[in-house]
């Protein structure tokens, strides 16, 4: 296997820890707001709240892309 694929394989296993963490966090955020109750309402995402996360991954995309710089 060489160092491309490891690397991809590596980038994807984090990005699924990272993915699957971040839901169990909004799934505890929303059961503490609205009880442990079974009509769990999903409350709306509005566009406000979507983009600072959105901002935070470019930012990070781009500090990842810039480490294979040699500078």
């Amino acid at each position: 296997m060489n160092w491309k694929t490891r690397v991809a394989l590596a980038g994807g296993l984090l990005g699924l820890l990272i993915g699957v963490a971040s839901a169990f966090v909004y799934i505890r955020t929303v059961t503490a707001e609205q009880g442990d109750k079974k009509d769990v309402a999903l409350p709306p995402v509005k566009p406000t709240d979507v983009l600072p996360i959105v901002i935070t991954a470019v930012g990070l995309l781009r500090t990842i892309a810039g480490l294979g710089s040699r500078e």
